[in-house]
């Protein structure tokens, strides 16, 4: 097979920083330009709404969409024949060995609480390649929409966090959900602590990718 690479992380904090900088000093000067135009001898609620309205609409339709061709985050996902590798910049972070056993773990979850940059209700989709007791975690937010669709390609199971699974009201049915929970939850820890995130059109290649080479590690859907 030939190489593929995926850049990691569209949306990494450099880039939530700069952006939120910018949004900030546009809506100033917005309200300086508005004041100047209508001033007003208090406080200029008019300079206020505008200069939000021109911050929003220049950062949004403009700026943000510049900044992330331009300014990627230096962390990519590279596949070949031999070997899936996470690399910031020149430096190799993770290596999975494709020639020697691997396990990949599939699991999702639903975020309950809205977030910076993601709505309530939607999912994380995870994935990781797990060798020799290490771990590579790849991740995508997604709507329920692609969350249902990455479903019908591959074996996604729900994971329980710690907290529910001891309550009362969770039942562990077989010692097998309890220890395939624990391990994934495992992952879950690598993910949270390094993970690298795909956008959704990329994560659902590298599934493909992993099928196609792989199929032998693949949990796949049979539903």
């Amino acid at each position: 097979m030939s190489s593929i690479t995926f850049q990691a992380d569209p949306e990494h904090g450099a880039l939530r920083s700069a952006i939120f900088g910018l949004f900030f000093v546009l809506w100033v000067v917005g309200y300086i330009l508005i004041n100047a135009v209508i001033p007003s001898d208090g406080f200029n609620i008019i300079g206020v709404v505008v200069g939000f309205g021109l911050a929003a609409v220049l950062v949004s339709q403009v700026i943000e969409p510049y900044l992330r061709r331009s300014w990627p985050s230096g962390r990519t996902l590279h596949m070949d024949a031999n070997s899936i590798r996470l690399v910031h910049h020149d430096k190799v972070q993770k290596t999975i060995n494709t020639q020697e056993p691997m396990s990949i773990l599939l699991w999702n979850f639903k975020i309950k609480h809205r977030r910076n940059r993601v709505p309530a209700g939607w999912f994380v989709m995870a994935c990781a390649l797990e060798q020799n007791e290490d771990y590579l975690p790849v991740y995508a937010l997604v709507s329920p929409e692609q969350a249902k669709a990455l479903e019908e390609r591959a074996h996604f199971t729900t994971l329980i966090s710690d907290r529910d699974a001891k309550a009362k009201d969770v039942r562990q049915d077989t010692l097998r959900v309890t220890g395939e929970q624990r391990r994934l939850r495992l992952a879950e820890t690598f993910r949270w602590a390094d993970g690298a995130e795909l956008t959704y059109a990329d994560f659902e290649q590298f599934l493909q990718q992993l099928n196609t080479l792989y199929p032998q590690w693949m949990p796949l859907n049979h539903r």
